[in-house]
């Protein structure tokens, strides 16, 4: 069944079924259902990598999961708070993030996959917000995990809070690192950043190799920048002996003269 965006579902509503809406509300981009007891644990897993969630607090979150479906376009979903607050798991297909610009252009800067979260702290506090615009770039299934069923979860498993918070940490970091971005540092700077950031959280060994997994283009929209201008930031810090690009491996040479670039007040 398909529920308009701006539809509040009754907040009694329990995880094993949803109530009956009306049919002018269909075919308006999304549906919610009872996402499937464990088909979705894998994803689930690595959405908390690296920490190990237990068989109990996997099986207790899907139970309590909705599986909610759009349709490629506009993410039409208000809020991170309906049907009721949630953590929202990008399970199938493909969303692209960024911001909408004063025309109302959305500006794509980054895009997730499944198995990455598309929004976690804006459900904490009302009204709940998106702290990203998105748009949905193929037809896309998110699991909707409940707050309740994440803290309940906590008395589960005594490590499940780390890996709560741990989740929360990193996006955290996310948002100030764009805002930093955006803000903070020259084109050259940002992609100093962010080839550290990269090293950083693929764990290469000794922070000096990594191979770019993304096209030019969508770095470029990442760090806020046009692909030229991403061309000439990775031939200064080329020119200047900091790293070494072949194809679409990279190497770090000079992990210090990296970081006074991409942090020069630190």
């Amino acid at each position: 069944m398909d529920l308009e965006d701006d539809t509040m579902l009754p907040t009694h509503t329990p995880t094993h079924s949803l109530p009956a809406l009306p049919q002018a509300l269909e075919s308006r981009g999304w549906s919610v259902e009872l996402a499937p007891p464990l088909s979705e644990a894998e994803l689930l897993r690595r959405a908390f990598a690296p920490a190990i969630l237990s068989d109990a607090v996997v099986a207790h979150l899907l139970d309590a999961a909705r599986l909610v479906r759009c349709a490629p376009g506009p993410f039409l979903i208000a809020t991170p708070r309906r049907p009721e607050p949630s953590w929202w798991l990008l399970a199938r297909g493909r969303i692209a993030l960024g911001a909408r610009a004063p025309s109302g252009q959305f500006v794509e800067r980054r895009g997730i996959a499944p198995g990455e979260w598309l929004e976690t702290a804006g459900a904490m506090s009302a009204p709940g917000t998106w702290l990203e615009a998105a748009e949905c770039r193929t037809a896309v299934e998110l699991l909707a995990i409940p707050l309740d069923s994440l803290n309940e979860a906590c008395a589960i498993d005594p490590a499940f809070p780390q890996a709560y918070a741990a989740v929360l940490a990193r996006r955290i970091r996310e948002l100030n690192d764009n805002l930093q971005d955006l803000t903070g540092a020259d084109v050259t700077g940002r992609v100093a950043r962010w080839l550290l950031r990269q090293a950083c959280e693929k764990d290469v060994d000794g922070l000096t190799q990594l191979r770019l997994t993304e096209r030019k283009q969508a770095i470029a929209r990442h760090l806020g920048t046009t692909s030229e201008s991403l061309s000439r930031a990775f031939r200064r810090l080329t020119d200047d002996g900091l790293i070494a690009v072949r194809g679409y491996d990279v190497t770090l040479h000079d992990l210090d003269g990296l970081q006074r670039l991409a942090y020069p007040a630190v």
